[in-house]
Formats: C-alpha cells, structure tokens, sequence
C-alpha cells in the first residue's frame, strides 16, 4: 500500500500495566497508549486529504474540461496502442520512438478513412437535422402524446380550482413565442468542449500528446515512481502496471464489440433502407458499449429516424429487433469473452459515473467516465486510508 503498515493496534485490554508506560509516567489502566490515538488520527486526515484532493481535481476538470478531455483522450489512446508498439519493437527489432511513430501514422491512417466513408452520409444527417426536429415535433405520436398531457393538466388546474380558492388571472394575456435555435441539438454533446476552434485545436494535440506518451513511455513512468518514497516505489510499480493492464483490455476489447456491432447494425439498416444507415450504424455500436445505458441510447437515434421515414410497424420492428439482440449477444458473449471482468465496478458506482461525468464533460464524459472511475477505484484499493472507499466502488 502507499501508506505505511501501521503497527499492532494496542486495545485498551492489551494495555501495558502501570510504571511500564513511556518514560513520563505510567499509563493509567484501561487508556490506550498515545501513539496508537496519534496514527490512527494520521490515517483519518491522510483519507480527509485524499478525499479533498479528489474534490478539487473534480472541480478543476470542470473548468479547465477541454484540458482534461484532451489529456485523458491522448492517455486511453496511448494505452489501446500499446500493444502495437510493443509488437513492432519485438518482430520489426525498431527502436520505440520509430515504433510509436508507425503505429500513430497508422491510426491516423484508419481513422482518415472511417471519416472518408462516414462523411457523406453525415453530412446529409447534419443538413437535415432542422427538418427531421420539425417532422418529430409534428409526428402523431407526438401530437397525441402533447394532447393527453395538456388535457391531463387542465384536469389537474380544475380540480385545484374546485379544491383550493381561486386562482387570480394573469395581468396579460398574449401568446408566448419561444425561439429555439435548431443547432442547440448538439449542444450536451459538444458541451465539454466549448466552440469549433476551440474542438480543433484540442484535436490538434492529440496525435502529439499519444506519440510522446507512446514514445517516452519507459522515461515517464521511471519519473513517476522516483515521485514515491522509496519504500512505497514497488507497490506504486504494481499499481500502475494493473492500471495498465485493466485499461488496455477494456479499451481494446470494447473497441472489437464496437467495430463488430457497427459493421452488423450499419449493415441490417442498409437493407430496410433507412436513411444515414452508416452514421447512424456506428454511432448505435459505439454507443452500445457504454455498461446499462448503451441499449437505450444506441436504439433511440435509429428509432426515431425510422418513425419518421417509414409508414408500416414492420421496418420499426426491425430496428428495434436488430439493435436489441445485437447488444443482448455482446453483453453475454463478445464482452465477456473479449473484456474479461473488466474494470469491476458495482452497478451503482458504473451507472453515477456515467450521469455525472455525462453531466460535466457532455458526450465525451459518457465515454470516458467509466475508465476514469475505474482508474480511481484501483488507486483508492491500494492506499491504507482510503482502500474500504475503493471496496466499495467494486463489484
């Protein structure tokens, strides 16, 4: 652990007996010496601090977020890459910065081509979305479900009428026009990362930041552990390494499960003809991965993409059917298989990270929110103050 062993715990009936006490008298039966009171007080403020610290690196992620989405990025990036590099070092007999320079060509390579093929179809999404809000606002569905709920509240402000006293008029009578901008569709997803140049120019650090990451690797955890006293050194080593371990399988087998589900999902959408098949494809298996709240986010898009374009129930049945029993197949068969137990998060602890980075970071914090509570949940199991606090997080 990072903190010291602490030593045998003296209980008030293991007590020394009197004038064997420390050398200013006696301890009275029955009173627990004082350094146990003292270490046992260091354990509390040393957790108080970790906590605190915890507080205020939260806080700071929320106001420096395009800092932080873009260093986290570059770090989950590096280590899914790993692998890789490591590959090239060993069959090519490259040096390590000549192997992270070939691997991040590559991923850049692969990456230009997924947005050339996606593109298209994306765009066309993005020149519509102002259409396909007013066609959802305007869909019967719609329309009966705004009726039932007006007539339920006018229900509800009679039957206040007759029960309380009387409700005054309003001063002004008038029809009220709220003006919405259309692009604010985007805006919990871009929220994190603030404006355009603002998302440019963090994206533009990114492939450097995971090259020197990948590069330097050896050197930055060497610094690392020379931050440690030396005594805690070989437990911080431990740490990192499963830190390391843990991320890389779960990075690269969800990133397998979202490839196969996109190529499948994208795949059934093109042969019932719904519009955008490939942006909405990906982006149903990529969100699929996220633990509890993947099925309701990857179905809704498509969902409500079919509602609109096709007249008969057979088509929606489809969608729902394929979406479903694809992530039915990946949470019981591909994910175990491929990510193992994972990061062993609880339930609750998987679902509160999700909401609350979601809540701060917009769509990158439901992505990035679980590594990063899994992160936190291996260092708070191996530190003494704080190791019940990661228990609790786990499974």
């Amino acid at each position: 652990m990072l903190s010291p062993d602490p030593q045998k715990e003296v209980t008030p009936s293991a007590a020394p007996p009197e004038g064997t006490g420390p050398p200013g008298g006696p301890n009275p039966p029955g009173v627990v010496p004082g350094h146990f009171i003292r270490r046992r007080s260091d354990r509390a403020i040393l957790g108080s601090l970790v906590v605190l610290a915890i507080l205020g690196l939260l806080t700071l992620c929320y106001f420096a977020s395009s800092v932080f989405i873009t260093i986290i990025s570059s770090i989950l990036i590096a280590l899914a890459l790993e692998p890789l590099v490591i590959l090239l070092c060993k069959r090519a007999r490259l040096r390590r910065p000549y192997s992270s320079a070939i691997v991040v060509f590559l991923a850049i390579a692969v990456l230009y081509g997924i947005l050339y093929v996606t593109y298209g179809s994306a765009q066309q999404l993005f020149s519509d979305l102002p259409t396909l809000i007013e066609q959802i606002r305007n869909a019967p569905l719609v329309q009966r479900i705004t009726s039932e709920l007006y007539r339920l509240t006018e229900t509800l402000q009679e039957a206040g009428r007759t029960i309380g006293p009387p409700v005054p008029p309003s001063p002004v009578k008038g029809t009220q026009i709220i003006v919405r901008d259309t692009a604010s569709w985007s805006e919990p997803f871009l929220r994190g990362l603030g404006s355009l140049t603002s998302i440019l120019f963090s994206l533009s650090f990114i492939p450097f930041l995971v090259y020197f990451l990948l590069a330097e690797k050896e050197h930055l955890i060497r610094r690392t552990l020379a931050l440690f006293p030396r005594e805690h050194r070989e437990t911080a080593s431990t740490t990192i390494g499963g830190i390391e371990k843990m991320l890389q399988k779960f990075l690269t087998g969800n990133a397998v499960v979202a490839g196969i589900l996109s190529i499948a999902t994208a795949f059934v959408f093109l042969l019932i003809g719904l519009p955008y098949w490939i942006v909405l494809g990906c982006l149903s298996g990529i969100v699929s991965t996220i633990p509890y709240l993947g099925l309701v986010l990857g179905l809704l898009p498509p969902l409500i993409v079919g509602l609109i374009t096709f007249d008969s129930g057979a088509p929606i049945a489809v969608i729902a059917a394929s979406v479903t029993g694809f992530h039915v197949v990946a949470a019981n068969l591909l994910i175990p298989k491929l990510v193992g137990k994972g990061v062993q998060l609880n339930p609750v602890a998987s679902t509160v990270s999700i909401m609350f980075f979601g809540w701060m970071w917009g769509g990158m914090g439901l992505i990035l929110g679980i590594p990063i509570v899994a992160v936190l949940k291996t260092v708070l199991e191996n530190m003494q103050p704080t190791i019940k606090l990661g228990q609790w997080l786990g499974e």
